[in-house]
């Protein structure tokens, strides 16, 4: 069958999906923004030219929306091209933040159309709490009701939609929720697995020996959502207590989730600036975006993991270093409890508590060795409920069911 996917990043968390379908043997198409890469091979990609704010007429109240809508409207035009030269898709999923998919009802009317509506937004989502987080402005406030907006649309167009977890699908009205299926992405438990401790070069000039301890931290940017502020406020007691304890923080200096920083050196040059020096530069490593090859030794590598996190969508790096056999410590939120049970396969601390944090990672630092079930366990889980073949083939089977019910109607 011909299958099309609609991502402005594309592949992004479709690539699983994309991969999985050209597996299969199906003819697999997809939307997104120019310069959206890699793809996977076999893949036919159509891009469009996304909205330039700068463009936009002056004045509006929302220009997030109506590029929203420009978006949705351009998609739609390259979709019709499609469907001139013959590209008639049984199943098409699309992500639904950027209005890409507000036409596609009308274009495809016997499609089976899946939403992808990552999450239903609030101001308690968003960090907003955060002693080093500035406060929400009114342009990040409309960027959550636009995006409720779209999400809303979304659901009432599509046959059904597609979620990875049960918060994100609970962070939605309870009237909406029966229309979601609840399936991962999946983790590639191949790759990402557990080997022997083992020196990790940082830069030309900083190696971990394979005996230091090594706590790590992974976000796409360092940043208040992500707890990135409380684990920088529980580190100065660590390192003053574990005098050989590196410190390695994967991210990007800018912003997703939280607003900007103020600090010309972003949320990490603000935070190193008010620590000072109970903060050894030599042990604390800012090492910005790794290869995937780079990530995956250093979570092999780690002695304890820190994902501190205010309740949002749930970061692949939490499965990935739980995939290595790492311990974890956590933030007791909602998102985090749907996979980490407290003393099975991870430890959960209060998120507002710095004190909390330093004194749960300073337990497993000052006795590695009985804790590191608690990294077994944590594979198993993913082994048993992430698997990313297994993922796939709860969507495959998911999928058929959807075709079989639509065609017996």
């Amino acid at each position: 069958m011909q299958g099309l996917l609609i991502h402005q990043a594309f592949p992004a968390q479709f690539l699983p999906i994309a991969q999985a379908l050209l597996d299969a043997g199906h003819e697999v198409h997809a939307i997104g923004a120019e310069g959206s890469a890699p793809l996977p091979s076999g893949c036919r990609f159509h891009p469009y030219d996304a909205p330039v704010a700068e463009r936009l007429p002056p004045g509006l109240s929302d220009p997030g929306l109506e590029s929203a809508l420009i978006r949705g409207e351009r998609v739609a035009d390259l979709a019709r091209d499609l469907k001139q030269d013959g590209l008639e898709p049984r199943v098409i999923l699309f992500h639904s933040a950027w209005g890409e998919g507000l036409y596609l009802r009308e274009l495809w009317p016997e499609a089976l159309l899946i939403a992808y509506p990552e999450l239903f937004g609030s101001e308690a989502l968003l960090g907003s709490a955060d002693p080093d987080s500035p406060p929400i402005s009114d342009g990040r406030r409309r960027l959550l009701v636009r995006n409720n907006l779209m999400a809303l649309s979304a659901l009432a167009a599509a046959d059904a939609a597609l979620t990875p977890t049960l918060f994100q699908r609970d962070s939605f009205p309870a009237p909406w929720r029966g229309r979601f299926q609840v399936i991962h992405e999946g983790i590639d438990t191949a790759s990402l697995r557990p080997a022997a401790p083992r020196g990790l070069r940082l830069s030309a000039d900083q190696v971990l020996a394979a005996d230091v301890p090594v706590l790590t931290f992974v976000s796409r940017n360092l940043e208040p959502l992500r707890g990135f502020g409380r684990l920088m406020r529980a580190l100065p007691p660590l390192l003053r207590h574990h005098p050989d304890l590196q410190v390695v923080l994967v991210g990007g200096h800018g912003h997703i989730y939280s607003p900007p920083s103020p600090h010309p050196g972003g949320y990490l040059g603000a935070l190193l600036e008010q620590l000072g020096e109970r903060i050894d530069r030599r042990r604390c490593h800012a090492v910005g975006l790794l290869r995937r090859d780079q990530l995956t030794a250093l979570l092999q590598r780690s002695t304890v993991h820190a994902y501190l996190s205010y309740p949002y969508v749930l970061s692949w790096s939490l499965l990935e270093a739980m995939a290595c056999g790492a311990v974890v410590v956590a933030s007791d939120t909602a998102p985090v409890r749907d996979v980490i049970r407290h003393g099975h396969n991870g430890l959960l601390v209060p998120l507002e508590d710095p004190a909390a944090i330093a004194a749960r990672i300073d337990t497993v630092l000052r006795d590695p060795a009985s804790h590191r079930p608690l990294g077994q366990r944590a594979r198993a889980t993913v082994l048993e409920r992430y698997r990313r073949d297994h993922c796939m083939a709860a969507f495959s089977h998911w999928i058929d069911a959807l075709l079989l019910l639509r065609s017996s109607r």
